[in-house]
């Protein structure tokens, strides 16, 4: 065996998946964990200034004002601020333009995910009516200009709105960035009092926060003052996440439940795990040279301090996402940043078309480690051993997940392969069971639903495709760009085309 390269492939994606596991139940073992009423905690006043950036999201805004809005009554000197962008328009024309010689066989969801089924309708009407076989630019603008856009939308939803408690507001971004400066020029139009004791809170549209995951906030901050003398810099409040059968076969279904439970794992077995890892070192003294790590934030549910926010010059927008370019700007000034013990449910994707854009978008965010680096090393932030380290770190993680497909079709291969000797098969199968069948079975247990065979072969069989799965977004990002020779799109790389409701608490996770 020492001599067999299939051997030492298998035993380096076991020993790797083994570990995983580990932390899994170690995440496992103080997330999520159930607080009595009498011991609980007492609770900190919480001021969050919850900020949702918009674009070509329409249909969203009344559900997303319905939620917010109570919600937020319960948190005195709290605000809600909704950002649209003048983008939007930009990217309409854009449309309009692709939407040049489609015909009614091109008008679809599949072709253009970032139109509504109104418009596509509309334009697939138009067509009809004007006996040609393929629309033109003018008359696809035309079309297209008669729905309203995300500002006129929330325009509307807001002036229908009775004086509110809290303060909603409506910012309109006038430039051409993206997610990143949109939640930039909100900050920058917020009055705080105390900018040290209140939070930016940055959500997606379909994010749905429930009243018992800011209360377990609420709780956690108040952790943290009784050890610290002082709040959390910054808390990210990490996900977990459900598909809800949108899609209309049952493989598709499948494939796209195994991915969410595939990157639930990924959540509990690195994301979570490397957070407390990189606070802990953050808030020792600082007697030994180098990081404490590599802090990786995840742009939902992130809440940052507003002078923290301040501080480091807000969210990135000089890369391509800025989740993660964000917490290697917090590590280079060794802030903090907390998991909260306490995981919300989130929408996935539903259709594996969505599901390999997401993932191909997502992998962007190690592809900017570099340009971040060469950034904030010439304006004096960080030293030379300070980014290489970071790098590193970085460069490892998205190896990791590059290599995650490879490494379990080859470790199935070896397990069904006829050839195949004993110890390697075995070694194959653990490295299999250890990235499957244990971690269903140990989140099972956790939510305190018996880990029945059945369930469990069917759950494991799924994560097992949505690994297989789940390297070919990075890889056709690394494809696009060496073919393309860049990383940016015309069009913001979002379709949010949700046909099934929201989740609406945190607890749904079957």
């Amino acid at each position: 065996m020492w001599r067999s390269t299939a051997w030492w492939i298998a035993a380096a994606v076991a020993a790797r998946n083994v570990n995983g596991l580990r932390h899994i139940r170690r995440t496992l073992d103080w997330a999520d964990q159930p607080v009595s009423g009498g011991n609980r905690r007492a609770v900190e006043p919480m001021v969050l200034h919850v900020i949702v950036p918009v674009l070509r999201e329409q249909q969203q805004i009344t559900a997303a004002l319905a939620w917010f809005v109570p919600l937020l009554r319960d948190l005195p000197g709290s605000t809600l601020t909704l950002v649209t962008t003048a983008r939007e328009d930009a990217e309409r024309q854009h449309l309009a333009a692709r939407l040049a010689g489609a015909t009614a066989a091109d008008l679809t969801v599949e072709r253009f995910p970032q139109l509504t089924g109104d418009e596509l309708a509309a334009l697939g009407k138009t067509l009809t009516g004007s006996g040609k076989g393929s629309l033109d630019a003018a008359v696809a603008a035309e079309v297209l200009s008669g729905f309203p856009t995300t500002a006129d939308v929330v325009t509307a939803e807001l002036a229908r709105m009775p004086e509110p408690d809290p303060v909603v507001r409506h910012v309109h971004y006038r430039g051409d960035g993206r997610k990143a400066a949109q939640v930039n020029a909100a900050v920058e139009q917020l009055a705080t009092a105390d900018a040290d004791q209140e939070y930016v809170a940055v959500y997606d549209v379909d994010s749905r926060p429930s009243r018992e995951l800011l209360a377990r906030t609420a709780e956690f901050l108040a952790h943290r003052r009784a050890d610290d003398g002082e709040l959390p810099c910054v808390v990210q409040q990490s996900a977990r996440f459900a598909t809800q059968g949108a899609a209309g076969t049952w493989w598709e279904r499948s494939l796209c439940r195994g991915a969410a439970h595939a990157q639930t794992l990924w959540t509990l077995r690195r994301e979570i795990p490397n957070l407390r890892r990189y606070a802990d070192a953050a808030r020792r003294p600082h007697t030994t040279p180098g990081l404490p790590g590599l802090a990786q934030t995840v742009g939902h549910g992130l809440l940052v301090s507003t002078d923290i926010f301040r501080q480091v010059g807000g969210l990135p927008t000089f890369t391509v996402l800025d989740d993660v370019a964000f917490g290697y700007r917090l590590t280079l000034d060794r802030v903090p940043v907390d998991s909260l013990p306490f995981t919300t449910t989130v929408p996935a994707a539903e259709y594996v078309r969505e599901l390999l854009a997401q993932s191909e978008r997502w992998f962007q965010s190690y592809l900017d480690y570099q340009k971040c680096a060469t950034r904030w090393h010439a304006e004096g932030h960080g030293r030379r051993r300070d980014h290489a380290a970071a790098l590193t770190i970085g460069a490892y993680r998205g190896m990791a997940w590059l290599l995650v497909s490879p490494a379990t079709a080859f470790c199935l291969t070896l397990v069904l392969g006829p050839r195949t000797r004993l110890p390697v098969r075995a070694m194959a199968a653990t490295a299999l069971w250890a990235a499957t069948v244990a971690p269903v079975r140990a989140l099972a247990a956790a939510e305190g639903r018996p880990p029945m065979g059945r369930e469990t072969a069917v759950r494991s069989a799924e994560t097992l495709a949505g690994l297989l799965l789940k390297s070919v977004g990075p890889l056709t990002a690394l494809g696009r760009w060496a073919v393309t020779g860049t990383r940016r799109t015309t069009l913001a790389p979002k379709s949010n085309r949700r046909t099934a409701p929201s989740t609406t608490t945190d607890r749904e996770f079957t």
